[in-house]
């Protein structure tokens, strides 16, 4: 297989740094984007000489901008695939309405959903025939199957990033681009908590990586208007 442009959020920790670590034993080209997790990349460009990080937080408009031109001026005029990874969540948004603080909602909102809207918006060129933007969303995200009582923020960041995520399939469905939302699992990484790791319905962030990168190398065989699926392939409802 020849080498593949991979441009990946978060990449300095858990699923992303995974899936980083992936595609580079592939042979692919990967540029990692990453706002705290700094010592995961350099690690990785330590490791691999086709890994390339660039300091950005997706919530600056002029950090994923200043990212991208960084990008393109070393590719050529397409991206292979895009992973939105790069979320929040924070164990004070498990109240209810009434603790429910606004301005933890406008951040979850801002890094979850409107975070990958920056990053597709800057290489909106750059996704053409074939290319794959994959966002690692939640079945937290899903209206239909919606039976928490609380995690108001969270929940309608997924459910927002689901929703761009299916504008953007309409808008690059004429370029035969794809676009994917991802439910990852329980995973056992910082964001999963204590509890993850201790328990074993939890699954380790390589795990998930294997199973998101063999559907993304995969995709031809999953029906395009499916896009909003668990890490195994299970459909999840809107």
């Amino acid at each position: 297989m020849s080498e593949r442009i991979i441009v990946i959020t978060g990449a300095g920790t858990g699923l992303a740094y995974q899936i980083a670590k992936r595609h580079l034993a592939a042979g692919d080209r990967v540029f990692g984007l990453e706002a705290f997790q700094m010592e995961g990349i350099k690690s990785l460009e330590e490791q691999y000489t086709k890994m390339q990080g660039f300091r950005c937080d997706i919530t600056s408009e002029e950090d994923v901008m200043e990212a991208a031109t960084g990008i393109k001026e070393q590719i050529g005029d397409k991206i292979d695939i895009i992973y939105n990874v790069a979320g929040i969540f924070t164990e004070a948004g498990r109240v209810g309405i009434g603790k429910t603080e606004l301005s933890m909602c406008k951040k979850m909102m801002d890094v979850n959903a409107f975070g990958m809207i920056r990053v597709c918006k800057a290489f909106d060129s750059h996704i053409k025939e074939g290319a794959v933007v994959l966002n690692v969303s939640s079945e937290a995200g899903s209206i239909g199957a919606a039976r928490r009582k609380n995690e108001y923020a969270y929940c309608m960041s997924k459910a927002a990033m689901n929703m761009g995520a299916k504008i953007l399939s309409n808008e690059l469905w004429d370029r035969n681009a794809r676009v994917m939302c991802i439910e990852p699992g329980w995973m056992k990484t910082n964001m999963g908590g204590e509890a993850a790791f201790a328990s074993s319905r939890a699954v380790a962030p390589e795990e998930t990586a294997k199973d998101i990168i063999d559907m993304v190398e995969n995709i031809h065989e999953i029906p395009r208007d499916q896009m909003y699926m668990t890490q195994k392939g299970n459909i999840l409802p809107w």
